[in-house]
């Protein structure tokens, strides 16, 4: 029987890597599997709807004002195949631990993966840098549907 409705993924990961005030490749992270592998399409065939990225941050230093984190989305690992644009958000520090905070981003941005460049995987990479001061990335999620 065929799939009926919509299903949400989400390709949530813990890491720690650093972020600083500029992108970097060694300061990203693959985002794998993100249609979730069903409905038997290969990789190239599938379509999926970015909807939210969340980011959780700790140990962040030199922050003054509302510090923003800035992300991109890329098909490839070296940030050039851009999927999502540059987009910022004002990070939310913690309510008791100001070093800590987090930001959410709704993308709802339609991505159907045809490949003619011959990148092969559904896999996206998160690029980040903040505006502003030093911290670590600990958490990624990206929530699809399909």
């Amino acid at each position: 029987m065929a799939k009926t409705g919509s299903f949400i993924h989400n390709s949530a990961h813990a890491v720690t890597i650093a972020a600083t005030n500029a992108y970097a490749v060694a300061r990203s992270h693959n985002l794998t599997n993100l249609g979730g592998g069903t409905g038997g399409l290969t990789s190239s065939q599938r379509r999926y709807t970015l909807r939210t990225l969340f980011i959780k941050m700790d140990t962040l230093a030199g922050l003054s004002g509302t510090p923003t984190l800035t992300i991109r989305l890329t098909r490839d690992s070296s940030g050039n195949d851009t999927v999502v644009g540059d987009t910022t958000a004002s990070i939310s520090l913690g309510v008791s631990e100001a070093t800590e905070g987090a930001i959410t981003i709704a993308i709802n941005f339609a991505y159907g993966h045809n490949d003619t460049s011959g990148i092969t995987t559904d896999n996206l990479f998160c690029f980040w840098k903040l505006d502003q001061g030093t911290g670590n990335v600990r958490r990624v999620e990206l929530t699809t549907e399909e």
